[in-house]
């Protein structure tokens, strides 16, 4: 199998070179005003889909092309609208513009994702951001997903985007839980990101798509793209292959598939010493999806005693 070459591993926040000619992509908002701790926060109890045509309403003036109606096509921590050609999504308040605007100005005429086609526009229901509808089927599986990952990576190895924060979400959903809850998935937090600065990376860091699945590529006429951006960061990129090794542990990919997407790729991150971390960062995450999705939705907690005994120990 072919490994990619790394005569130095680079640790898992190495800097990256900053490209100087690239078009902008970010919002209008004034220096002064402080980003806020999460760029991504998730939405407020109540926040739905008459929201989110609520913001699109509001951003039509701001927006360099006319929009037709819209119909709701998915609602939960963000919501997509389609309105004829165009996809719109939209994030809930507090949502930091200049994150959105960064990447997509980092990704400015990239041949495998698929990025905004104007700047975010801030509303009193939400921040808008419009792309493209792409027509087309899902990726071809993950043999096709493992090629296309390489030639993200390969593609934007220095694409000017943010360090990679795992498990900043962690905060919000556990306001709401217990104080001996909240501290044990907090601490486990803190074990977690001390063990990942310790890591180096045998791929070395760049961007990461951050949201890898099926769901998030799409095969269209001029090639599959990437989709769903929102998590785009520099990162290990590890961090993008470590999902599929969780889809064979859980049976969702079965091992002459993996193999295939490990070649595809060039790498089997299974071989690599940090996956553990890894593994364990987004267990985590799904505990604070699931708390919020919870309160969301008014479900009992019974599960919170087992989850909490199983992160006295992260590892």
């Amino acid at each position: 199998m072919r490994v990619l070459p790394s005569p130095t591993p680079a640790p898992v926040l190495a800097p990256v070179a900053v490209p100087d000619d690239r078009p902008d992509l970010r919002p209008d908002v004034p220096d002064d005003v402080a980003a806020p701790h999460d760029p991504l926060p998730l939405p407020p109890a109540g926040w739905g889909a008459a929201d989110g045509l609520d913001a699109l309403a509001e951003a039509r003036l701001a927006l360099p092309f006319e929009l037709p109606e819209a119909d709701v096509a998915s609602v939960l921590t963000t919501i997509v609208l389609r309105s004829g050609g165009y996809a719109v999504k939209v994030y809930p308040p507090g949502t930091d513009p200049r994150h959105l605007g960064t990447v997509a100005a980092a990704l400015t005429g990239t041949r495998t994702a698929h990025v905004a086609s104007a700047p975010p526009v801030v509303t009193s229901s939400g921040v808008v951001c419009v792309s493209r509808w792409l027509t087309g089927r899902r990726a071809p599986g993950w043999v096709a997903l493992g090629a296309l990952l390489r030639r993200f990576h390969d593609e934007h190895a220095e694409a000017d985007v943010p360090a990679w924060v795992p498990l900043r979400r962690l905060d919000s959903p556990t306001l709401a839980l217990p104080d001996d809850a909240a501290n044990v998935l907090l601490s486990a937090r803190t074990a977690l990101l001390g063990e990942l600065a310790g890591l180096t990376s045998a791929l070395g860091v760049g961007l990461v798509h951050g949201d890898v699945s099926l769901g998030n590529a799409v095969q269209g006429a001029a090639g599959p793209r990437l989709i769903d951006l929102d998590f785009a960061a520099r990162g290990p990129r590890e961090h993008d292959l470590a999902s599929a090794a969780r889809r064979v542990r859980s049976g969702e990919i079965d091992a002459a598939t993996y193999r295939r997407f490990c070649r595809a790729y060039g790498f089997d991150v299974m071989t690599w010493h940090g996956l553990e971390v890894l593994d364990a960062i987004a267990e985590l995450g799904a505990v604070a999806f699931r708390a919020w999705d919870d309160r969301r939705r008014g479900a009992d907690r019974d599960w919170l005693p087992g989850v909490v005994a199983r992160w006295r120990t992260p590892l």
